[in-house]
């Protein structure tokens, strides 16, 4: 019977697995909602903006020295376990079962050590046979008679110099592939433009007549948000860690939403709040009277909430290794999460930025996912969580290994020697938001935070 359910807990987990890693692949468009309302964020002004700018930087460089010095001591005191060579093994595979392409292959007769049997054998057939005359063991085998047509010098026939060349160049033969028919172009160019096409068809045929014939956004905006996600995805690598996608889509969706409200004569805030209408699939399905129709941002944060879960996994997934290296995981995700709900709303509410924007600052180092919830515990603003967390991570690859080099840290680009180094930057991240919502839905310890910064 135990072995029944474990079959089945081990069959939900493969399951789970793909279900979530849909959820994770296509989990930052559902981020795109907190930058396309950013229009409808209440009025900052410019002495608070650089105030914000400030703490950025400086909390990002003093968060990353004293977080590189923590885990670079604890594994000094703690020392890191090397693994196993049987598990080195597996992971590099057999080491003598590649071919050599540069080495001369030899006759395998030749490359065997004769036996004593094969070597009597051998003397005394040579001591039976009749060895020849004196004189004539000396006497060289002639060569191979040459072709007469390729002798030049020597009575032959002329041969021009770019033949010769030609003749003695061995030129590969390539077999090319025979081209494409027209139809298999379209078949190909489909199959890589499904998606992009399929929301293109919604976004023209579907959404376009619902919005400006009966007046409700949702179809039109998200399948736009989408288009222009994907559009945004091509973009060369080398431009993309600046210009993230979401950042770009983002931008490029708000300029969407306010051509297309401004063709139903309306203004581009009139677009933004039916991008958002704040109803909640929970409230549908309690059949709340009086509530608007979801807009497309809504569909994302209910995606969104299945995102969330998803980032679980990868915890399941290699709990061993959680395991092997709890204390060098663990200690400064915790150190950090408790230091970060404590120094940046203080700080921040004592140099003048507004409360609500101070709390937002609790949760800059959290992916966008757990940042959210966290920073609605604490009752900060969304709207500045949403560019301190995508700016944190652009900063991160920009300037990271750059900092590794002036802090003197020893550091490895492990994501190409080592497969399991994403799934521990992925463990931590997971783990220091998980710890930082589970702090900020302690309702003592978020009254505690509120007060330091005026807020009962």
């Amino acid at each position: 019977m135990a072995t029944k359910h474990l079959a089945v807990f081990f069959d939900d987990v493969a399951q789970a697995s793909a279900l979530c890693g849909f959820a994770l692949r296509y989990i930052n468009i559902f981020f795109c909602p907190a930058f396309v309302t950013l229009p409808l964020s209440p009025s900052i002004s410019g002495v608070e903006v650089a105030k914000i700018i400030a703490v950025f930087i400086i909390g990002y460089v003093a968060v990353f020295a004293f977080t590189a010095y923590m885990v670079r001591g604890l594994q000094l005191v703690l020392g890191t376990s090397k693994r196993a060579m049987t598990e080195r093994a597996e992971e590099l595979g057999r080491q003598d079962d590649n071919i050599p392409l540069t080495q001369t292959r030899h006759d395998s007769s030749a490359s065997e050590v004769p036996t004593v049997q094969s070597l009597s054998t051998r003397i005394a057939a040579d001591e039976s046979s009749p060895s020849p005359p004196n004189g004539l063991a000396d006497i060289q085998a002639p060569s191979k008679a040459m072709n007469p047509d390729s002798v030049t010098g020597t009575g032959g026939p002329p041969v021009a110099s770019n033949t010769a060349a030609s003749s003695r160049i061995n030129v590969p033969i390539r077999h090319e592939a025979a081209p494409l028919t027209r139809p298999q172009r379209w078949a190909a160019f489909i199959s890589v433009n499904f998606d992009m096409l399929t929301y293109g068809a919604l976004l023209l045929f579907v959404g376009v007549p619902i919005y400006y014939g009966f007046g409700y956004a949702m179809p039109v905006q998200l399948s736009l948000n989408v288009v222009l996600y994907f559009a945004a995805l091509r973009l060369p690598p080398r431009y993309r860690t600046y210009l993230h996608p979401v950042l770009v889509s983002s931008a490029f969706t708000i300029l969407g939403i306010w051509i297309l409200a401004l063709i139903r004569q309306n203004s581009l805030k009139d677009g933004l709040r039916a991008y958002t209408t704040n109803t909640k699939y929970t409230q549908l399905w309690d059949n709340d009277q009086g509530l608007q129709p979801p807009g497309a941002g809504d569909m994302f944060g209910s995606v969104l909430d299945v995102s969330i879960v998803a980032l679980s996994l990868p915890m399941y997934r290699y709990r061993n290794e959680l395991k092997a290296r709890f204390m060098t995981i663990i200690v400064p995700n915790v150190v950090v999460s408790i230091g970060s709900l404590f120094a940046y709303p203080i700080f921040c509410y004592h140099i003048g930025i507004s409360a609500p924007r101070g709390l937002a600052f609790a949760s800059r180092s959290l992916t966008l996912a757990l940042a959210t919830p966290a920073t609605k515990n604490l009752g900060g603003d969304s709207f500045t969580v949403a560019p301190l967390c995508i700016f944190s991570g652009i900063a991160g690859v920009v300037v990271g290994p750059l900092g590794l080099d002036l802090l003197r840290i020893p550091k490895a680009l492990l994501l190409t020697t080592d497969p399991r180094a994403a799934a521990f930057s992925s463990l931590s991240m997971g783990l220091l938001g998980t710890i930082t919502v589970a702090l900020t839905s302690v309702p003592p310890l978020v009254s505690i935070i509120r007060n330091l910064v005026g807020m009962a």
